[in-house]
């Protein structure tokens, strides 16, 4: 189970897409494009070891989740204030934990999940 840190609704079945290295939301995220260090997002739950870099990181995610490109969801190994801050800014749940590749049935509240 992940440690729900920003909660959504409901129960969904997603791609999870994993990033291996830590990533800047102001220059690894592409708003328009949906890709984060290279990685279409848009619609997956995202699994990254932790965030860095500038305070503008969290308007760079928002936009990027008001133009309908931004990951379904954000697993972190290590989140901070920041990212927090990002996701409720952007309504992204995130959550504390580990997650692989592959498909997933997850709680955007709980964080309780199964493989498909």
């Amino acid at each position: 189970m992940l440690k729900p840190l920003v909660k959504g609704r409901g129960r969904v079945r997603a791609e999870v897409v994993k990033i291996t290295s830590p990533v800047s939301l102001l220059g690894d995220l592409d708003p328009e494009a949906g890709k984060l260090a290279g990685v279409d997002v848009v619609g997956k739950i995202a699994a990254l070891p932790y965030v860095k870099g500038s305070t503008v990181g969290p308007y760079v995610l928002w936009g990027a989740a008001r133009r309908g490109k931004a990951p379904l969801a954000i697993v972190a190994q290590k989140p901070d204030l920041m990212l927090i801050s990002a996701c409720v800014l952007a309504g992204i749940p995130l959550f504390q934990g580990v997650l692989e590749e592959g498909c997933v049935n997850i709680d955007l509240e709980t964080g309780a999940y199964d493989k498909c």
